[in-house]
């Protein structure tokens, strides 16, 4: 069984964009906030959940995201919570983002389907950003650099 349950959540829909956990053995639920220009189609958690990627997606999608056609790094932070009400409520936090590949010219009609090789190296997609379609990987970096997608 799944030791931690990832989902998108959004309150309310299309509008204050969550990614969302819950931990089954601690029932412990954290809401990490992104902008509505990260939110993307599909997440994915590293193996060590220090790091989710996601891969954007365009206008279209249900977030009406202006400039949200990227691959995107992410790293979650959790916010001082200094209620003391219990260990029973949502843990607050936010993804620092940070963008590694420019997907505009991406139709997203093909989903890209981000996920982590095994060593985090490198984050995995396919994309239709030159016609046919290809799988892609980009470095996973530290903030600050934009690594080149390579075929």
């Amino acid at each position: 069984m799944a030791k931690r349950f990832w989902y998108d959540l959004q309150v309310p829909k299309g509008e204050v964009f969550y990614l969302a956990s819950y931990q089954v053995a601690t029932r412990q639920r954290t809401w990490y906030h992104l902008e509505r220009n990260e939110w993307s189609i599909h997440f994915n958690v590293s193996a060590d959940n220090t790091l989710i990627c996601g891969d954007g997606g365009d206008p279209g999608q249900v977030a009406k995201a202006p400039d949200g056609e990227w691959i995107y790094l992410f790293r979650p932070r959790l916010l001082p919570d200094h209620d003391t009400a219990g260990t029973d409520l949502i843990h607050p936090g936010v993804l620092v983002s940070e963008r590694l590949v420019n997907m505009s010219q991406h139709h997203y009609r093909l989903e890209p389907n981000v996920t982590f090789t095994p060593d985090q190296r490198l984050v995995i997609f396919r994309s239709n950003m030159f016609g046919p379609a290809y799988v892609f990987g980009v470095e996973v970096a530290k903030a600050g650099s934009l690594p080149s997608a390579s075929a």
